[in-house]
């Protein structure tokens, strides 16, 4: 089913943003860590708590709905590719992999490509009466 792996994801990606709060909590007075850093990471973490519900509820709703195929498998994608290189790359710029920080914009602009699409797909599905 095309939107189980959307689920799946989403649940891990959201055990590994709970990861990066511990993380966060531990580091919050350490030295050698900017604040610019911890903003990164804040940011990164929010984020990507946002993107793994999103992975779960239109998982979710992929599974549920009849959208086209097609459609539906570029959405999983799209998604799923979102959240890795939206949040993920936050999350290691604020690492200290400063390239990651070029492929966060594509990772946002897939996240809203995705529910740009999810709506095309939900206004084509036919009213059952």
């Amino acid at each position: 089913m095309i939107g189980k792996k959307n689920m799946v994801f989403g649940f891990f990606y959201f055990i590994a943003t709970l990861g990066l709060g511990i993380y966060l909590a531990k580091i919050n007075n350490a030295p050698g860590v900017t604040d610019a850093q911890k903003s990164i990471l804040r940011a990164a973490h929010a984020h990507g708590n946002m993107e793994s519900f999103l992975n779960i509820a239109i998982g979710y709703l992929l599974c549920r709905l009849q959208l086209n195929r097609g459609l539906a498998q570029v959405v999983s994608i799209a998604l799923i590719a979102g959240a890795a290189l939206h949040s993920g790359m936050l999350y290691l710029g604020g690492l200290g992999y400063r390239g990651a920080f070029a492929l966060a914009p594509i990772g946002a602009f897939s996240l809203v490509l995705t529910v740009l699409l999810m709506g095309v797909g939900v206004l084509s599905l036919k009213t059952v009466d």
